[in-house]
């Protein structure tokens, strides 16, 4: 291994710098001494690249601009800086005329004269120029200093103190090295100066602006007491140069060392891993990691410093191969097919790639990916010892040691999971893990409290609970409480102490969820888990890649050199290495709640060595696609699922102009086109109306049928990226159900169980022959706990025999396929009922339960009617098998099912239903017909449109639905349509009254009156239209759709009162970002119309602000507001800070922070507490979407969360 140190008085220094005569002639123009040719944000660049000796060159030029400096003014020079021309000598002066505001730096031709190149403020920024009294206030510093941390740091040597004798390692020699330090005991850092009182310290970075004008990270700085510390740099400095240095010293031997000198010599290379994560930040990643190796030879190649991290890195990617040609890796046309990603959870980095990488491309690009991590775990955990006032640091540490700190972390993966393991014994650290659990519990339920005891703190009675459809006919007193306030039930509450007695799920699985995307782990893993707190079980299940991924080579201490691990060690590091994080996952899982009893855990593979071994086309095929499936995480493309959780139009939101229903319908061919000019204001109303409709029907056109059926693609759009979700590649076709091990979809509101272990976005991993359980093992948690107690992570497979797991090690160490005895799937760890749909439950709530869901029951939240007219007849069922009941009392009770049901084609058939148990028979099996003879005559409307009778064709539609709406309107109940869960809710808390009996209409009634309102906007004008909108609006409120294409056409007509009242009244609704965009465009619009310029500004701000780009015309008619405006000095906001203010003066909504946003919150919460899993799932998708982040995103701990609520 090369030297850290070289001896620099050898080299020739003329070659280098060229005496700087007539060369420095980029410094030159920066400096104003000659004509600038152009900007150059490298002022040095070409400053010592030439050795012309003429006469006339900068020197003189400098010489010539120089200033005598009397005795009296401050100076310090360096003349131990290398690579500066013979005859000159670089430091720094305090001029009189910048006393107080900085100080100069530059060069001194002689002792007596000093030329300025740079002035340096008090605030640890260089400014370059020759006037010491520039004026800094509007200039871009080049370098400086900036401040990242405090730390409590050891008195010793990093702080200029000498302390007991050192050796090459960094380690006291006492400490006999690093492997001594881990195998007995005293960890991976070790302090210095023990016994000394602790220094308080600031860290910060050396930063400069390299050839792009970005900040480049360059070195560290440390100061203590106002003295300063200089590390991590390239430059060989002596101790006296790098410690114990005041302020301008500090500054001026950085900005010499680490900026100008490298940059005048093209070595601008920062040092260790912060070069390399600059490169892989900035860089294609391919790309990066070849030019960081480069980098560190380079920089050996001139005499510089390496750290031993930039070895082990090299070494890194030299066994992953990253440092090899590998075709479909490479650049073509300057694009790398795999792209690079950062967790902002667990900061993990991973890859994702093109769908034509192949399948030992993708497997080689995963093994690239796991080697990175090893890398930035050990440049984490270095990092800490910095912090902590230990050795090794990057500064010290050698190649060696950090080879041995990354098998250790390979080896003992709590170590560095979550937060940093600090004690004395590492084997304690997955103990650590527990606590992190129970605390990280504590918080969220404190950061959240449950409303129902915010509601019992305020003595807040059963208030806003309507008597919805399923409700009993009489109400308890408690239920009877007149309304008065439906909303904001819990703001501005005090928090609640925690009750054990209730139950706890959301708490938990939200705690779990974190944890478990929180994880830093090497290598690629999926996990999910399920929970039944009241019953202590937790299920938790994980797959990993296997041997394949584990370390070619180790560090043997002994010998003092590598050596080639043998398949069968890889195998048996493979199998230890999952059995450790299941231990860790298990710890996790018992620390997040005390209820927890017993954790089943569950590990797969997914079979990449076996892949390799069948060297079987058929078999690499599939592999190819279930890499791909490992690695789509990003895109979140999932599937159709088809569950009763969905909303009903496909989870459709956004422009109302663009198809919305698969269905085959009378309307659907005029509905698509009028995509070609409704979408507008209409008629020329607005500047970019038609270029709104264009880009919809172009758009509409483009996805065709698909459009339509692709019912999430958006959701996890911009998702912030984990390695631990993943997505099917589109052209897939799987569903999602997101259940069972393996199952890589990241969570939607459709997810459900029904739709069964097919719809997995993962199916294709258990299709393939390889993939197979491995271990399966229940931990009870007194025992558990002990045994980490006392083992830790030592002797895993021991641990887990303990247990009874079921596993078999092959003669190599390898885990081999075994039978699993349970799944995830298995009813013992859901909560009983779970998966229940609301139409079929038989809930009653209680009276705080019952306000956040503004239902009594379950019932309360049905929103298919088809559902709840079943589950009444299987009632009149069980009513005639009861036979305790007499026939009179059967009937009552029959009735009251009718009764609470309302719908007018079942109470038609009451007669039958009383007569029937009356005379002690069965009920009979119903068919309901309302919504079957709707359709018949909206096919028949549409044959007739189809052969040129529109007229007789709209005729006949709208008899159709104006028989079925006044059938319903003669009701006793309040008809109402409903498109999710969520909104049923909302309807619930917003719009029901008191005693509501709230009836589901046929979900095609509505259906037909939107596509009624979409043929005559068309033929006959919007006028026509919107009748049929405005009992869209009727019969749901709560659907933004309905608000926002009754906009489109009051638009059309030039309403703007009214279209403004249609768009705040979606706004008010809008669960999804997309839907509040669309709103907020079409209300500025409206806005612009009525001359309200700045609330108009505001809405077009706002829109961009939430959709970024979802509007094509947008930008154009913000543009063209503003000219307007500032032709009439009207003031308008130019931000989203200033737009939201103005919105908020108005009294106008800001969206997510409406009235819904707290109302949709709570009912999630309850509902997952409550085990009502159909309806959680759809509120919790809202909850998550209505966030103050850009770009309609559900973070990856909401992805998790989400997928705990599968069957």
């Amino acid at each position: 291994m090369p030297k850290r140190t070289s001896d620099h008085g050898k080299h020739n220094r003329t070659p280098l710098l060229g005496g700087l005569k007539d060369s420095m002639n980029a410094l030159a123009a920066d400096l104003g001494l000659s004509k600038p040719k152009k900007h150059d944000t490298n002022p040095f660049g070409d400053a010592l690249r030439e050795t012309s000796e003429r006469k006339g060159g900068i020197i003189d030029e400098l010489t010539r601009h120089a200033v005598a400096l009397s005795p009296v003014i401050k100076r310090r020079t360096f003349p131990e800086l290398e690579n500066v021309p013979e005859g000159l000598v670089l430091g720094w002066a305090q001029l009189p005329s910048t006393r107080g505001r900085g100080f100069s730096l530059g060069i001194f031709p002689d002792r007596d004269h000093f030329a300025q190149v740079a002035f340096a403020d008090t605030h640890g920024r260089v400014f370059v120029g020759t006037d010491p009294n520039m004026d800094v206030q509007d200039m871009q510093a080049r370098f400086m200093f900036g401040k990242e941390k405090e730390v409590t740091l050891p008195d010793g040597e990093r702080l200029g103190e000498s302390g007991e004798p050192r050796s090459r390692s960094g380690f006291s020699r006492a400490g006999h090295g690093l492997g001594s330090a881990l195998h007995h005991g005293r960890g991976l850092g070790r302090g210095l100066g023990h016994g000394a009182d602790g220094v308080k310290a600031i860290t910060g970075g050396v930063v400069g602006r390299d050839d792009t004008g970005r900040m480049t990270w360059l070195a560290s700085w440390l100061k203590a007491g106002n003295r300063y510390t200089l590390e991590q740099m390239r430059a060989n400095l002596p101790p006296v140069m790098r410690h114990d240095l005041e302020y301008r010293d500090a500054i001026t031997i950085a900005f010499f060392a680490t900026y100008m000198l490298p940059q005048i010599n093209g070595l601008l290379i920062g040092f260790g891993s912060g070069n390399i994560f600059r490169r892989l930040n900035r860089e294609a990643p391919i790309g990066a990691i070849r030019r960081s190796v480069r980098d560190t030879l380079a920089a050996r190649a001139h005499g510089m410093r390496a750290s031993g991290l930039e070895d082990h890195f090299a070494d890194l990617m030299r066994e992953a191969g990253a440092l090899d040609t590998t075709p479909g890796l490479e650049a073509v046309h300057g694009a790398e097919p795999l792209h690079l990603y950062t967790s902002t959870y667990s900061s993990g980095y991973f890859f994702t790639w093109d769908k034509s990488l192949a399948f030992g491309q993708a497997l080689k690009s995963l093994k690239i990916e796991g080697n990175l991590n090893r890398f930035a775990a050990v440049s984490a955990w270095l990092e800490r010892n910095a912090s902590l006032g230990r050795n090794p640091t990057e500064d010290t540490v050698t190649r060696a040691e950090a080879a041995q700190i990354d098998m250790k972390l390979i080896e003992n993966p709590a170590i560095m999971a979550l937060d940093p393991y600090d004690g004395e014994q590492e084997r304690r650290a997955v103990l650590s893990l527990v606590d992190i659990a129970a605390r990280t519990a504590g918080q969220i339920r404190s950061e959240f409290p449950d409303p129902r005891d915010v509601l019992t703190q305020q003595n807040v009675p059963d208030s806003g609970v309507t008597n919805a459809a399923g409700a009993e006919s009489t109400e308890s007193a408690e239920g009877a409480v007149e309304r008065t306030d439906k909303s904001d039930t819990n703001t501005q509450a005090a928090r609640p102490s925690y009750s054990p007695a209730r139950s706890d799920e959301w708490v938990y699985r939200q705690t779990l969820s974190s944890l478990l995307r929180r994880l830093r782990l090497p290598y690629r893993f999926d996990v999910e888990f399920r929970s039944r707190l009241d019953s202590g079980e937790v299920a938790i299940g994980f797959t990993t890649a296997g041997t394949s991924m584990m370390p070619d080579s180790r560090y043997d201490t002994t010998r003092r050199t590598w050596r080639a691990l043998s398949s069968a060690e890889r195998a048996s590091m493979s199998a230890a290495y999952n059995l450790r994080v299941g231990l860790m996952m298990a710890a996790l899982s018992f620390g997040t709640s005390e209820s927890v009893r017993q954790v089943s855990l569950h590990i797969d593979s997914i079979g990449l060595e076996e892949a390799i071994a069948e060297q079987d086309s058929a078999i690499e095929a599939m592999m190819s696609e279930a890499l791909r499936a490992f690695e789509h995480l990003r895109s979140g493309d999932l599937g159709r699922v088809g569950s009763k959780a969905d909303p009903k139009d496909g989870d459709f939101h956004g422009d109302p102009t663009r198809p919305i229903t698969h269905e085959e319908t009378f309307g659907q061919t005029a509905s698509g086109d009028e995509r070609g000019t409704a979408g507008g204001a209409g008629n020329g109303t607005g500047p970019s109306a038609d270029a709104t409709d264009q880009a919809a029907a172009e758009s509409a056109d483009a996805d065709g049928a698909a459009s339509i059926d692709s019912q999430f693609e958006d959701l996890m759009k911009g998702i912030d990226i984990d390695e631990m979700a993943f997505g099917m590649p589109d052209d897939t076709g799987a569903g999602d159900d997101l259940g069972g091990i393996g199952g890589e979809g990241v969570g939607t509101d459709g997810a459900d169980g029904a739709a069964g272990m097919d719809d997995d976005p993962m199916s294709v991993l258990r299709r393939n022959p390889t993939v197979r359980n491995m271990v399966t093992v229940t931990f009870t948690r007194d025992a558990f706990l002990k045994r980490l107690d006392t083992a830790g992570l030592d002797n895993p497979e021991e641990t887990y025999r303990m247990f009874g797991a079921v596993m078999d090690v092959d003669g190599e160490g390898g885990l081999k396929p075994i039978s699993a005895d349970f799944d995830l799937a298995d009813s013992r760890f859901s909560p009983t009922g779970s998966q229940e749909e609301p139409e079929l439950a038989d809930r009653q709530f209680s009276p705080a339960t019952a306000h956040v869901l503004g239902a009594q029951n379950s019932a309360g939240l049905a929103i298919q009617r088809v559902d709840l007219l079943q589950h009444g007849v299987n009632e009149f069922h069980d009513i005639a098998r009861n036979t305790s009941l007499g026939s009179v009392e059967k009937a009552q009770r029959a009735m009251q099912i009718i009764e609470s049901i309302c719908d007018p084609e079942l109470t038609g058939l009451a007669s039958q239903v009383t007569s029937a148990l009356i005379d002690g028979k069965d009920t009979p099996d119903f068919t309901f017909t309302l919504a079957d003879d709707l359709d018949k005559e909206r096919l028949r409307a549409r044959d007739m449109l189809f052969s040129g009778q529109a007229d007789q064709a709209i005729e006949a539609a709208e008899a159709a639905v104006a028989h079925l709406d006044q059938v319903y309107a003669a009701g006793h109940g309040v008809p109402r349509y409903f498109n999710s869960y969520a909104e049923r809710v909302v309807y619930n808390r917003l719009f029901a009254t008191l005693d509501e009996r709230t009836v589901l209409i046929p979900d095609n009634l509505f259906y037909a009156h939107m596509e009624l309102a979409d043929v005559l906007s068309q033929i006959k004008g919007a006028e026509a239209a919107i009748p049929h909108l405005n009992r869209m609006v009727a019969y749901a409120p709560a659907y933004p759709l309905s608000h926002l294409k009754l906009a489109i056409q009051l638009a059309r007509n030039e309403d703007w009162d009214s279209a403004r009242a249609a768009c705040l009244n979606a706004l008010r609704v809008a669960l999804d970002r997309d839907d509040a965009a669309f709103a907020y465009y079409r209300f500025a619009y409206a806005e612009w119309m009525l001359d309200r310029f700045d609330t108009a500004a505001a809405a077009y701000i706002m829109s961009d602000h939430i959709a970024p780009g979802a509007i094509g015309s947008l930008e154009s008619e913000l543009q063209e507001l503003v000219s307007r405006a500032d032709s009439q000095c009207i003031p308008v906001p130019e931000s989203v800070e200033t737009a939201a203010h103005v919105l908020a003066t108005h009294d106008l909504p800001v969206w997510p922070h409406n009235e819904v946003a707290d109302i949709v919150r709570d009912a999630a919460r309850v509902c997952v507490d409550e085990g009502m899993f159909v309806p959680a799932r759809t509120l919790s998708v809202a909850v998550a979407r209505m966030n103050d982040g850009e770009g309609d995103s559900i973070d990856i701990i909401q992805a998790q969360f989400l997928r705990s609520l599968s069957a």
